[in-house]
């Protein structure tokens, strides 16, 4: 009997199970993205061998609880990780078994007590009768300034209970859910009768989620001390190790030996840091030239105006209008300002001038230009009829829900840039007059509007109601202006290059300046954020551009805490690299870095501020691992007699993975709580939710091989590389590979797409390259020893 429990619970039978769960876990969401989620629920998420998996994967936690007691005082943070899995195991089969769920449809003055149902794979199956009844009294749909953009949904409701009788009035709206008798009612949708003559609405229908899970709060109890576990456990490695004296011994090691061969590459890293310096500094477009003056351009830059919800500088708008139609921040080093007040008061000039940006030599040649035409005019792109039927082909694809790839996805985007460029041509972009009363009404065109000047007798007289402070206009503005972005990389970067140096010359003067550079360009992230923060009015983590932000900030808020608990170096050097290269590419990449409205799902919760960071950081974090993967790989290829750096660099790695993960399970906790309270199911088998379990999964493989020595130090550092491709899958794939799911925004087009194969393949290469420089380095050892 001790032998069977013993290989129950087994750790190599624990490492395997996790791998087969995360490779289930990943082909069930391929499958989803091509033959859609009641398939994948089928075939995999609820097939027997799936759930057999679970199953033994419990058994296992189960029997190596049992194994090992009595637990100790060692073994409190195992014992509290491993008891919470079965809590959440439970938890689920309380769900699986027990949830009730279904949806409830109701027009304007319509009563019912009855919902459809939905079994296993999210499909209708039979009517459950519910213990009262609701009323829709009004539904009510609200709109972002000026669009017909939903900023929210809401439910006015009546809930007359079965029993009693008894009748009281409520709200509904997303993430504002109403919990009644153990049932709990979330806004989903909605629908709108229009009258085809007028288009105008008749009635309004709203979709209520209606769930019962006696699972839920026992999962959530489950994640959370699983989170709790995890950090007692980490806990418990620090003060182990510390009594060990390994840490110490780790973070005083001695780099002598190979100083002038790391000298050597200290130095070219370095000159290589301060080519890309130069090079970025001598990118700084021109200074914009002057229209009639410098006092003119500024004082319609602070004009303010109506645009994407919200109000705004001109000069926001002038950035943003610059940007979708010419594909670039600046036309030609104009300032955007004059750019646009070009189009406005020089309409004939700007039509026939070649500054709409095509997209791709594919849609060039086939709208009838050369291959390598980047720029057309807005009169000739409009005139021709080559270019108006493609663009006719997207839209009926678009009406069709039909994908768009290739030349038809680029004249979707061509298009929308027409349309920009004709709103400032025709003078229509421009709304600067507030409709008085209204705020949330649609903002007028100024008349006249017939010259700069205008626009500069607007702007400087009189302050309208409803336009925003001269404080917030200045700040907006300020931000802009500063692109915080920009000054952080270049900050960092600049720290970098001391790392460097530091790490070469072991000089205290330089490792303080690295660190007041990482603290510097930490500094200028924190102010860019919340700036950011303050001229949006919300978290920004609603976007690619914004992920970002929070990616490379929590690179470095992880190095300013952890430095004085790590006391290592390689901290400071690994995050101004990381961080610098993260900022860089969120200043330099093509991407829209403009504030927009948030969908209603997004808005009015404090989940947004709570789990975008925790997950964000913990991506930092393990990239800030991997990056310390590749150098040990580095010195194993490179420098094969550094064994005290890769050793050292081996445990930072594992420490990193340690936090890491615990930050993954806190997303994945959070991210819970938001769509139970968003949606009524903490677990819906979205991409995005499998894909944060898939790579949860490969750390802890790694973690737990590597606590058991099936894996060795070699073995942890390669698996690290190949585990942060699932935080790459999670980040980016999701998004713009699968294009599947609640959280997917991107199309399987992209370029995105195309670089994360290129970096996969490079990433093969590299550990293929470091596997036979460590078989050799294995072999060389192995005929010393011998001899």
């Amino acid at each position: 009997m001790k032998r069977l429990l013993n290989q129950l619970a087994s750790l190599k039978l624990a490492v395997i199970l996790l791998v087969l769960l995360l490779i289930g876990l990943a082909a069930g969401t391929i499958i989803e993205s091509s033959r859609g989620a009641p398939v994948a629920a089928r075939t995999v998420y609820y097939a027997w061998w799936f759930l057999g998996l679970q199953g033994l994967f419990a058994v296992n936690v189960i029997a190596s609880l049992l194994s090992l007691a009595p637990w100790g005082k060692q073994r409190i943070g195992y014992l509290i990780t491993h008891t919470s899995i079965i809590v959440i195991f439970i938890g689920a089969g309380l769900t699986y078994f027990f949830k009730t769920e279904g949806q409830l449809g109701l027009w304007e003055g319509q009563s019912a007590g009855e919902i459809a149902a939905l079994d296993s794979s999210g499909q209708p199956s039979l009517s459950h009768k519910l213990p009262f009844t609701v009323k829709l009294d009004d539904f009510e749909v609200e709109n972002y300034p000026g669009t017909m953009r939903p900023s929210q949904f809401r439910s006015r409701v009546h809930i007359t209970d079965g029993d009693t009788n008894e009748t009281f009035a409520a709200e509904i709206w997303m993430n504002h859910p109403l919990h009644y008798r153990g049932y709990s009612l979330f806004q989903s949708s909605y629908q709108q009768d229009r009258d085809p003559q007028t288009n105008e609405i008749r009635r309004e229908a709203t979709v209520l989620s209606v769930s019962r899970d006696p699972g839920q709060n026992l999962v959530f109890v489950g994640y959370t001390f699983l989170v709790l576990g995890m950090i007692v456990v980490l806990g418990t490695r620090m003060v182990e190790t510390k009594k060990r004296g390994q840490l110490e011994r780790m973070l005083a090691g001695d780099d002598t030996g190979s100083a002038r061969a790391s000298g050597r590459v200290g130095k070219t890293a370095a000159a290589l840091v301060l080519a890309l310096f130069a090079s970025a500094g001598s990118a700084q477009a021109p200074a914009p030239a002057a229209m009639d003056g410098w006092a003119k351009v500024d004082a319609m830059r602070r004009l303010p105006v109506q645009h994407d919800g919200r109000s705004m500088p001109f000069d926001t708008l002038a950035r943003e209008a610059v940007w979708n139609v010419t594909g670039s921040y600046s036309w030609n080093g104009e300032d955007p300002v004059v750019t646009v007040a070009q189009w406005l008061f020089d309409p004939m000039r700007a039509a026939n001038t070649p500054l709409v940006q095509l997209g791709s030599p594919e849609l060039a040649v086939a709208v009838g230009l050369p291959g390598g035409t980047k720029y057309a005019s807005f009169s000739q792109l409009v005139s021709s009829q080559r270019v108006l039927g493609i663009m006719q082909q997207a839209r009926q694809a678009a009406m069709t829900d039909q994908p768009r790839t290739g030349v038809l996805a680029q004249a979707e985007k061509l298009e929308e840039r027409l349309v920009w460029m004709q709103g400032f041509l025709e003078k229509d972009k421009l709304r600067a007059i507030p409709v008085a009363g209204k705020p949330r009404a649609r903002w007028s065109v100024p008349q006249p509007m017939s010259s700069v000047d205008d626009l500069v007798a607007l702007s400087t007289g009189p302050r309208l109601d409803g336009w925003p402070s001269p404080q917030a206009i200045d700040r907006e503005i300020l931000y802009k202006k500063v692109r915080s972005t920009r000054v952080a990389w270049i900050v960092l970067l600049g720290a970098l290059v001391v790392s460097l140096a530091a790490w070469n010359r072991k000089s205290k003067l330089l490792d303080g300046l690295a660190f007041a550079g990482l603290l510097g360009g930490f500094a200028v992230m924190s102010w860019g954020i919340a700036m950011r923060w303050g001229v949006a009015g919300r978290i920004p983590a609603s976007n690619m551009y914004e992920s970002l932000l929070f990616l490379a900030w929590g690179v470095g808020l992880f190095a300013v805490v952890a430095l004085p608990v790590l006391r290592n170096r390689l901290v400071v050097l690994n995050a101004n690299a990381m961080a610098a290269l993260t900022m860089a590419l969120t200043d330099l990449l093509p991407i829209d870095r403009f504030i927009h409205p948030m969908p209603p799902v997004l808005s009015g919760t404090p989940w947004l501020a709570i789990h975008v960071p925790i997950i964000m950081i913990g991506y930092s974090v393990l990239a800030l691992g991997v990056v310390i993967a590749h150098m040990q790989i580095g010195f194993t290829i490179f420098a094969p007699r550094r064994t005290d750096l890769t050793v050292r660099m081996s445990d930072l790695n594992y420490w990193y993975m340690m936090v890491g993960s615990i930050l993954l399970i806190a997303g994945i906790l959070t991210g819970s709580v938001w769509a139970a309270s968003s949606w009524g199911r903490y677990w819906g088998w979205d991409p995005k939710e499998v894909w944060s379990l898939v790579a949860f999964l490969a750390y802890m493989a790694i973690i737990h091989g590597r606590f058991d020595k099936l894996i060795g130090q070699f073995g942890v550092a390669a698996l690290s590389i190949i585990a942060f491709q699932t935080i790459l899958m999670t980040y980016l794939g999701v998004n713009f590979v699968l294009g599947s799911g609640l959280h997917s925004y991107g199309q399987g087009d992209s370029p995105v797409v195309n670089w994360m194969i290129i970096v996969a393949l490079a990433e093969a290469g590299f550990v293929t390259w470091g596997f036979l420089a460590h078989r050799k380095q294995e072999q060389a050892l192995g005929a010393s020893t011998a001899a």
